[in-house]
């Protein structure tokens, strides 16, 4: 295992850790599920797209480290994820399904 690798797994368990005091706590009003909650359950998709942008984000860090980053990786990297934000932002809002009774 490289220096780097093990210094991004104690940076991800210390973050997790606060994550967890946090969600913890009762006085503070912080829940980790609401990233990947969708109407109060559970979304497939939001769940693909944390862990897709995970994975991304580690491969561009690797690359970077190796001294082998180029403008079009960083572009496609930037397109990849910050395209869906300006487009949900700027996008016509999708109705919300009300749960029948």
């Amino acid at each position: 295992m490289r220096s780097t690798d093990a210094a991004l797994l104690i940076l991800s368990l210390v973050i997790a850790w606060s994550f967890y005091r946090a969600h913890r706590n009762p006085a503070f009003t912080f829940n980790v599920f609401d990233i990947i909650m969708e109407n109060g359950r559970v979304s497939r998709l939001a769940c693909v797209f944390m862990a897709s942008f995970v994975v991304t984000s580690w491969v561009l860090i690797r690359v970077t480290l190796e001294g082998k980053l180029t403008e079009g990786l960083f572009l496609a990297y930037s397109a990849a994820w910050i395209a869906p934000i300006v487009a949900k932002m700027f996008g016509n809002p999708t109705p919300v399904e009300q749960p029948k009774p």
